[in-house]
């Protein structure tokens, strides 16, 4: 199954991808030209609807947005995106909720990154929907998708928004103007000349630029009137018990106990195969932890990741538990809660495992940790510098390396990483312990994990 995995996907050894042909190469080119086309089209088109929008503005586009002046009834928080970054946004609703406690917050986002946050008690109502359907030309003769678009727009006319924040991108800001809302707060350069009624300067990782994703989501919600202090940096994402007790079940079945460590490896990541760790050294770390007696390991995945860890399994002398297709995106939540650390490249449950207050081991290459890597003072990053990394400049690409070669994820050695899953074991440990002695008179525990 390993071997069906890098020969059908066109992978080497490593699970990355092969140099492409000139035949790929040039359909590349042409598709890029097309998508040019069709964004400039797009942009004219809404630029036009944007000018009619401005001669639109009323008074109540001129009240500030700050809780002395402006009282909304219902927000809504647009976030078209994978699930690292809408996980990177959650501040926006826990400050808007905190700022505007009366008010009632929806968050639009993708349904395949929506369910993460299904249970948030900041979210009053999480609408579902994915523009990506209209990428393809043939899509706009397909009724269903029509159907689709006239539903979310009653459904978001029904609710009567007082503010739409558009937290990035042109799709959020069309959207945030077909929900009716009277004020729509974006970054200026992100959306169509007249869609926001309010803007700030700039867009997200604007050449020059050197600010966290995280950090993009603070300056808007403070346009919104919030005000920020240091620790609204780190996002929170709730779990909710019932999930957690899933998991717990889940976990019994597969034979992990609840008294030994647990190590949880994603070993995959969407947008750019060079953003994983190599195969074979994902199966000589794993093989050590479980050789050494040092934890319990689970790998965690969808099930379109299934191929690549059964790649990794193939290389493996030890055995290691599967949950890949087995929990959902909440499950997915509670179990790397119940983790003690995550080693993952840059990927979606990077942030969720920071958001849930886990210890983090994130490896990266082509993507920059100082743009969207993990903000928790519990993740430690490893990376090598060498001189073409990070490549990766945000434009919509897959992170894939531009010499087929990711030397920069292969200078990371299983040795190392085994090694910082070690500390941040002991770490957990020590503090488990010093928990414990506060809680017992005398201050004497049994050093044994638990």
């Amino acid at each position: 199954m390993g071997q069906a995995f890098q020969v059908d996907s066109k992978r080497d050894e490593y699970g990355y991808p092969l140099r492409p042909d000139s035949r790929r190469r040039m359909r590349n080119i042409t598709v890029g030209l097309s998508k040019r086309v069709l964004l400039l089209a797009i942009y004219v088109l809404m630029s036009l609807i944007g000018t009619l929008l401005r001669g639109q503005k009323g008074a109540a586009s001129r009240v500030p947005l700050t809780p002395e002046h402006f009282h909304p009834r219902r927000i809504l928080v647009l976030r078209l995106d994978l699930i690292g970054d809408l996980v990177l946004s959650l501040p926006v609703v826990r400050l808007l909720k905190r700022t505007y406690p009366d008010a009632e917050i929806d968050l639009l986002a993708l349904p395949s990154s929506a369910k993460v946050i299904s249970t948030d008690p900041d979210v009053h109502a999480l609408i579902p929907y994915d523009p990506n359907i209209w990428r393809r030309p043939k899509s706009l003769f397909q009724v269903r998708n029509w159907l689709a678009a006239r539903s979310l727009y009653r459904q978001l006319h029904a609710q009567q928004y007082d503010l739409a924040v558009s937290v990035f991108g042109p799709w959020a800001a069309i959207l945030a103007v077909l929900s009716g809302a009277q004020r729509r707060l974006g970054y200026e350069q992100e959306s169509y000349p007249g869609l926001m009624t309010d803007t700030i300067p700039g867009q997200h990782w604007h050449p020059g630029d050197h600010i966290h994703e995280v950090d993009y989501c603070l300056q808007l919600v403070e346009a919104a009137g919030a005000t920020v202090v240091p620790e609204d940096r780190i996002p929170a994402l709730f779990v909710h018990p019932d999930v957690q007790h899933e998991v717990k079940l889940l976990l019994d079945q597969a034979g992990i106990s609840p008294h030994k460590p647990l190590v949880a490896c994603h070993v995959s990541s969407n947008n750019g195969q060079s953003k994983r760790w190599p195969i074979p050294y994902w199966a000589a770390l794993i093989d050590q932890l479980l050789r050494e007696n040092v934890a319990s390991v689970v790998f965690t995945g969808a099930p379109a990741d299934i191929p690549l860890i059964e790649a990794i399994i193939a290389r493996m002398k030890m055995q290691a538990v599967n949950m890949a297709g087995k929990t959902s995106l909440a499950q997915l939540a509670a179990l790397l809660q119940r983790a003690d650390v995550l080693v993952t490249g840059d990927s979606g449950p990077m942030h969720i495992a920071c958001a849930v207050d886990t210890a983090v081991i994130a490896i990266h290459g082509p993507t920059d940790p100082a743009l969207s890597g993990p903000v928790s003072p519990k993740a430690t990053i490893l990376r090598d510098t060498i001189w073409c990394s990070p490549c990766y400049q945000a434009k919509g690409a897959p992170a894939d390396c531009r010499f087929f070669t990711t030397q920069c994820m292969k200078n990371i050695r299983p040795e190392r990483v085994f090694m910082e899953v070690q500390q941040k074991l002991q770490q957990a440990q020590r503090i488990d312990l010093d928990a414990q002695q506060a809680s017992v008179p005398g201050g004497e525990v049994d050093g044994s994990h638990s």
